[in-house]
């Protein structure tokens, strides 16, 4: 079976979905069996790109051992197929996971930093974004914890290889480029409980650098959290709405705003209570 016709099959479109994102790459993995040598490795890495969709549209729902999953077989995948560039987007999307589920920092910095040793030192935008992204993903890791001293050390090499890339670089899929490493330095003061720093790089924060409906949700979404940890909830409420217009589904489970409209709907200045309490029935947020 041609190479072509096995990352048709395992591959869904990005334009249209999946039409069952679970049943897909459960369904269709003997079809990389069916080949050999460099063609097996790419089918492999076509099906470590269709766990990760699968994984993205997962983190939409209310499942989170199947995000789990998907991101552990994405994995699996890209080692099989002995692909760095696959391992290290792999990991990347494994790092999200850990994270985000409050495992121990160890969890989730040593596969990155594995994953990138493995990269090839090359002049290559495919390399250096995919280096940039593992640089970025240990940095919100020590951020996370707490580490600042670490975290912004790696901040700086993510900052630096979006600077080889140049300022109207976006990678097509994984979106490494000035955009997110700027938008994820609020993240990261947010996460060190350093709301003042965060709103200072959010002034400067350019969206329009970011090709991606969830991914400029998310940074709003940050924002309102630093507005929110500064005492201006109006401001909060405001980026909110602003987050939703942008990408109903990325807030919708969002741990954040799902835990603070409610007490935006019952305690918040009055002037935005109404505004918090229309957003939290859209998003069917129980207040």
């Amino acid at each position: 079976m041609p190479v072509t016709a096995v990352r048709a099959r395992v591959t869904p479109s990005r334009a249209t979905g999946p039409a069952s994102p679970l049943s897909c790459p459960r369904r269709h993995p003997h079809a990389t069996r069916s080949l050999e040598g460099a063609d097996r490795r790419r089918a492999l890495v076509a099906l470590a790109e269709t766990y990760h969709l699968t994984q993205l549209f997962l983190s939409f729902q209310p499942a989170p051992e199947l995000v789990m999953l998907t991101g552990d077989r994405a994995m699996t995948a890209a080692q099989d197929a002995d692909s760095p560039r696959a391992i290290a987007a792999a990991a990347w999307y494994v790092n999200h996971v850990h994270r985000d589920a409050g495992e121990a920092s160890e969890a989730r910095v040593e596969p990155a930093e594995q994953a990138a040793a493995l990269l090839p030192d090359q002049d290559d935008p495919e390399h250096i974004a995919r280096l940039g992204l593992l640089h970025l993903a240990v940095a919100l890791s020590y951020a996370k914890t707490g580490q600042a001293g670490d975290a912004w050390r790696y901040w700086d090499k993510a900052d630096a290889a979006a600077r080889r890339l140049g300022d109207g670089y976006s990678h097509p899929w994984l979106m490494f480029g000035r955009g997110i490493v700027d938008g994820y330095a609020i993240t990261m003061h947010n996460d060190l409980v350093q709301p003042g720093k965060a709103l200072q790089i959010a002034d400067s924060l350019d969206l329009d650098r970011i090709p991606s409906a969830t991914r400029r949700s998310y940074h709003l979404i940050e924002t309102a959290r630093a507005y929110g940890m500064a005492g201006k909830r109006v401001a909060a409420v405001s980026l909110l709405k602003k987050a939703y217009e942008e990408s109903p589904e990325t807030i919708q489970y969002n741990l954040h705003t799902r835990g603070v409209l409610p007490e935006l709907v019952k305690s918040g200045p009055r002037m935005v209570r109404d505004d918090a309490l229309g957003l939290a029935r859209d998003l069917g947020v129980p207040v």
